[in-house]
């Protein structure tokens, strides 16, 4: 009789743990599309069956497992990552290079080459009011072109500053995700897939935001830490970020007045800029602190369209302060065409100008042995092939610049390059994580069918039991 009653207790367990199996299947088919779960499973193990002992076999539930791998994972992150990287690099590389005119025929390029038309077509009529003219109205408005190109890349530096605020307040945002899992984690003995999912979806997103790395505690909580290991997030603590833009400092600055660098600070005031190389982020960051700044300057370079621009008015004005008006004896010397802040290196361009105090007349055509065009031939091949004056690098004023577009250009193309290659390797580690740990309904269904099947058949076995027991109460019954 006693068998009995533990065969039906038996097989009356094993019911509500294959119905535990089935609900965790129908769990995770309605999770098959939420980002970060991972396929959960009943852990099953078969109890002993000894009859003369007592023990009637069945089987018991030791808790959940998913399939989860960490090594995949891991994969994913760092490949998200570096795609992060080269897309924040392609988008802010592209923002610059269209400011720049490749073709020649508008921008900046053009208004340098119609200030070397207006040069040559004086050089052939030196007296001439309208050619003196056309210099001064040609130089105003390449003046005014460098000025306009210098404001746009100071917007696009603006942008990119807001741009890199928003990213860390996401991070934060993030990391105060993370912290609220920690701190559940540690009040509950048992980790919950749903919450699990959520962890893994945030950490997927910061992924995409800036390079860290995790460590997984004994209490389950996730210690996570910046590339060089500056902790973000451990246990129910936060290492808040902000951004601070100023002039570096370190080593000391050759231009203290140069535009500011975008800097990363931890919550204790440490700049942890240099450990933010991957993700968004370190895409941004790049662009902000190298790219831009290679063009406009910073603490310790002028920047080449500062140098350009210093270059292009220096010579110009070198040459016509060496010449005369006229080749009368006592004729004045030349006056400078343009001005600039010559205190400053990184605002040459932004400030780059038409000399306020000249006219026409005061444009100087005569070179020092009395030719009446030298000065003018000599600005007028400015542009020209194999001149040394006004040269930048071995490169004339023309090539100068075009090589500044071309630069750009030149990383632009490289970063979308790398975002196309590595969006293909995101896409494949992505796709071997998830047939790891992701939900295959295929595999569910077959599931549902076993555990329908062992359900229907322990069922049976109870009510098989069931008339059993009910045929011996009859027989002692009637005994009695």
């Amino acid at each position: 009789m006693s068998n009995i009653l533990a065969s039906l207790s038996s097989a009356g367990n094993a019911l509500d743990i294959f119905q535990q199996a089935l609900n965790v299947i129908s769990n995770n088919v309605n999770n098959s599309a939420t980002p970060g779960y991972a396929t959960q499973s009943l852990n099953l193990v078969a109890q002993p069956l000894v009859v003369t002992g007592g023990l009637t076999g069945g089987v018991a539930s030791q808790g959940l497992q998913d399939s989860r791998d960490d090594y995949a994972e891991e994969q994913v992150q760092q490949a998200t990552q570096t795609l992060g990287l080269y897309t924040a690099q392609a988008q802010g590389t592209g923002s610059i290079q269209s400011l720049f005119d490749v073709s020649g025929t508008g921008g900046l390029p053009a208004a340098l080459n119609s200030l070397l038309s207006a040069f040559s077509a004086w050089s052939v009529t030196p007296n001439d009011p309208t050619a003196q003219q056309t210099v001064l109205s040609s130089a105003s408005a390449l003046a005014t072109s460098v000025n306009g190109l210098s404001n746009s890349l100071a917007s696009t530096s603006q942008q990119l500053d807001g741009q890199i605020s928003s990213t860390v307040s996401q991070i934060n945002t993030i990391a105060t995700q993370i912290q609220q899992y920690n701190q559940e984690r540690e009040q509950t003995a048992q980790p919950d897939p749903g919450a699990e999912a959520q962890l893994y979806s945030s950490l997927d997103s910061l992924s995409q935001l800036t390079n860290f790395s995790t460590v997984t505690q004994t209490d389950g909580t996730v210690t996570v830490m910046l590339g060089g290991g500056d902790p973000l997030v451990i246990g129910n603590q936060v290492n808040t970020l902000s951004v601070v833009d100023s002039v570096n400092n370190n080593p000391p600055a050759v231009n203290p007045n140069s535009p500011p660098t975008a800097h990363i600070v931890d919550s204790q005031g440490n700049d942890i800029t240099s450990q933010i190389d991957s993700g968004q982020l370190g895409g941004m960051l790049d662009t902000r602190n190298n790219v831009l700044a290679s063009i406009v300057g910073d603490s310790q370079q002028q920047g080449s369209l500062n140098q350009f621009a210093q270059t292009l008015a220096d010579t110009v004005n070198q040459i016509l302060e060496s010449g005369t008006v006229s080749s009368s004896p006592g004729a004045a010397s030349g006056t400078a065409l343009f001005t600039y802040d010559s205190s400053d290196a990184t605002n040459a361009a932004a400030s780059l100008a038409l000399n306020p105090a000249i006219t026409g007349s005061e444009l100087a055509p005569v070179d020092s042995s009395g030719v009446a065009n030298g000065i003018a031939n000599q600005l007028a091949s400015l542009g020209a092939a194999g001149t040394t004056q006004g040269n930048i690098n071995g490169m004339n004023l023309v090539q100068y610049l075009a090589q500044i577009a071309s630069s750009v250009g030149q990383d632009n193309q490289t970063a979308t390059t790398n975002q196309a290659t590595q969006q293909q390797i995101a896409s494949q580690a992505t796709t071997l994580r998830d047939q790891v740990s992701g939900v295959n309904l295929d595999e569910q269904a077959t599931d549902v069918l076993q555990f329908q099947r062992a359900y229907q058949a322990t069922a049976q076995v109870l009510t098989v039991l069931n008339d059993i027991l009910d045929t011996t109460m009859n027989m002692m019954t009637v005994t009695q």
